[in-house]
């Protein structure tokens, strides 16, 4: 395994600049989600690594050796594509062994039959080496193109939307098996993917893209509950967030929220609230950032209830006519027309400035 550095990089289409000047640190034996809309520079990205389009400016290295002028076959990378590439002629145990008898150096037979088989225990596709491509199942043939990319041990893999082909139930179960993967390997792993719910099941660190530049490089943790703009804010997540534009206002030790039509009471006051008063605000509110409250609160009626598994998205509007969503558990009894009491929770208030960026409250 290695690191993978990105220094300044730039890529442009003619007049169309698809990466914008990217520093990007990823340390060995990481698990990185290239994250982002399409055309957002995460796929760009992937292919400058991997050789396939060359840096118009900037520095690429993996581990200690820059990369720029090296060919795709030297830079002892594996990548794993969408639509996994497997050759149909070929029985399973031939797909993974492939890299190793397509080298100019063919790798003795003893040791390919041992690394195929050990590659493939890992996986649990053992007893599918004599299969055909067309005799597995699309999990199946994820995990075989898994093991042609694992069987040449490479310093880095590249997989590029592996999972997009299968079907929702069966992508969780990617999802935790590629994570379990990685665990057992321990190998660095950059993932292109525009799913967000695989970026943070799955990562040790999300990197978050939007119109060729980087937003936000962290944790799923920082990029869900700490985002660094509101574009981050809005893309990561089940649901878009509500933006409200406001002023911030302290009022007997009470954080209130006011909007064009409403005037909405945060209750305690976050740590960083001193940081707002007196200014033009927008503020962002999930579902999971309001709770049903007895009394008090914000008072509104309630338009729609949406069941989500095992929760329930609560649609409510305010007095001011300002429209509201709150997740409650599926266990909760609530009509349209019923008239509730909400309350923001203060650590999940989200707040950004003037230009998008985030303002701590924490």
């Amino acid at each position: 395994m290695s690191s993978v550095h990105f220094t300044g990089v730039t890529k442009r289409f003619g007049a169309v600049e698809a990466l914008s000047d990217l520093n990007l640190h990823v340390e060995e034996g990481e698990f990185v989600s290239l994250l982002g809309p399409s055309g957002s520079g995460k796929s760009t990205t992937l292919n400058l690594l991997a050789g396939l389009l060359d840096a118009d400016d900037g520095e690429i290295a993996i581990g200690e050796r820059v990369v720029n002028d090296v060919s795709p076959d030297k830079r002892d990378i594996a990548m794993v594509f969408q639509s996994y590439a497997l050759y149909p002629h070929m029985t399973v145990f031939e797909n993974i062994a492939f890299p190793l008898r397509a080298r100019r150096r063919r790798v003795p037979r003893a040791e390919v039959e041992e690394r195929v088989t050990a590659v493939a225990a890992i996986l649990g596709v053992e007893a599918l080496l004599h299969r055909y491509p067309k005799e597995l199942s699309g999990g199946q043939q994820q995990r075989v193109a898994l093991g042609r990319a694992m069987v040449r041990d490479p310093k880095v893999f590249l997989l590029d939307e592996p999972l997009s082909n299968l079907d929702a139930r069966l992508r969780i179960r990617m999802r935790r098996d590629l994570k379990a993967l990685h665990d057992r390997i321990g190998s660095t792993i950059i993932y292109v993917t525009h799913d967000q719910a695989e970026a943070m099941s799955m990562s040790t660190r999300i990197a978050v893209f939007d119109k060729g530049r980087l937003q936000q490089f962290a944790t799923p943790f920082e990029i869900y509950n700490r985002p660094a703009n509101v574009f981050v804010a809005n893309f990561v997540g089940e649901r878009e967030i509500l933006l409200l534009d406001g002023e911030a206002r302290i009022v007997d030790d009470t954080l209130q929220i006011a909007t064009a039509n409403d005037t909405l009471s945060v209750g305690r006051v976050p740590p960083g609230a001193a940081r707002l008063t007196g200014r033009r605000v927008t503020f962002g509110l999930r579902a999971e950032s309001l709770r049903i409250a007895e009394a008090g609160g914000i008072e509104a009626r309630v338009t729609e209830v949406e069941p989500a598994g095992p929760d329930i998205i609560v649609f409510a509007r305010t007095l001011g006519g300002l429209d509201l969503a709150c997740r409650v558990d599926a266990a909760t009894r609530i009509e349209r027309g019923a008239h509730i009491h909400l309350a923001i929770i203060p650590e999940r208030l989200l707040a950004f400035d003037e230009k998008g960026v985030a303002i701590d409250l924490h």
